[in-house]
């Protein structure tokens, strides 16, 4: 729905009534956070209000450097930033981890890479520089065990989350004064079970993009923070229709993406399948929402998007909450 430029201006009073000056989205808990959109939209009666949104809403703007994105830039290994790593000397509740940040600008928001059953760093290796240069500081992880559940990986994600903002809060770090606050976190098979868990649990992560994910037990309807399920046709481990799609369908009030690619349960690790088209969707995701930069809206639910939506040899299900 369009708003007319009344009901618009009434959107943004409410907001402005609903949230204190001084608080931050940061500072607020993922109740108050919903508070101002779930008011707004009710006495707007319909639609999604265009002044706010479910989940990160807030986030930081755009900027940092980062030129306008293309289609062309979006699908190239590596976006416009110089990227360096660094690996964190005493990881703290999780096995291992390597973080790979911007050089100049900042700060940003953090990831977190959860690989899965038996993986490793090298599971998902390929989108640590990708996401970096594209304005972000990541730490790729790796577990305590090889075989942590999905509840074990989440809590892990909250972990490397922790000490990741620790890092860039420290003097002396190469990251100091690299981190925004701001957590997303990717992970793919029980580690995308662990992204659901750390949605979930804990109110600091405010976007995430699971891919193949698997948990056995998983319930997620609480989840109000944007999500993209990327998931693999053939996929016999963890197939979408058995987990994701249930589990989009039952978070009814976040901002939501459900993409599914031809292959099977390896799809989103490195070495397999359509990493230019990967690549460009979760960084446009993950830009959208923890950057609450609109420029990268138009890959995801713009004409932009079409071509890869509608080519059934590279996506073989598409779903949405579109506009965003």
């Amino acid at each position: 729905m369009t708003l007319t430029a009344p009901a618009t201006t009434i959107a943004l009073v409410l907001l402005a009534l609903l949230v204190p000056a001084t608080a931050t989205a940061g500072s607020l808990s993922r109740d108050e956070r919903d508070k101002p959109a779930e008011a707004a939209a009710e006495l707007l009666s319909q639609g999604k209000p265009t002044t706010a949104s479910y989940g990160s809403g807030g986030g930081t703007p755009p900027g940092d450097g980062v030129p306008d994105p293309t289609t062309a830039s979006l699908e190239a290994t590596n976006g416009p930033l110089a990227t360096a790593r660094y690996t964190v000397p005493d990881p703290s509740g999780y096995g291992s981890g390597t973080v790979t940040y911007p050089t100049t600008g900042g700060p940003y928001p953090g990831i977190v890479l959860m690989p899965g059953y038996r993986g490793t760093q090298q599971n998902l290796q390929w989108l640590a520089p990708r996401l970096a240069s594209w304005g972000f500081v990541v730490i790729n992880v790796g577990t305590n065990t090889l075989t942590d559940d999905p509840e074990s990986r989440g809590r892990q994600i909250t972990a490397a989350g922790s000490q990741l903002l620790a890092l860039g809060d420290a003097a002396g770090t190469p990251i100091s004064g690299k981190l925004n606050g701001t957590l997303g976190a990717v992970g793919h098979s029980m580690g995308g079970g662990g992204v659901m868990a750390a949605l979930r649990d804990d109110p600091r992560f405010r976007a995430g993009v699971p891919t193949a994910p698997y948990h056995p037990a998983g319930n997620f309807s609480s989840v109000t923070d944007p999500t993209l399920f990327l998931t693999c046709e053939s996929d016999p481990v963890a197939n979408g229709d058995t987990y994701a799609v249930p589990w989009y369908d039952s978070m009814s009030r976040a901002e939501k993406l459900y993409i599914e690619v031809p292959g099977d349960h390896l799809c989103p690790m490195t070495g397999y399948g359509d990493k230019a088209k990967q690549g460009k969707w979760i960084v446009s995701f993950l830009s959208r929402w923890l950057r609450s930069d609109t420029r990268f809206s138009p890959f995801l639910c713009g004409t932009e998007r079409d071509p890869d939506k509608n080519n059934t040899s590279l996506v073989t299900r598409w779903m949405d909450s579109c506009p965003f």
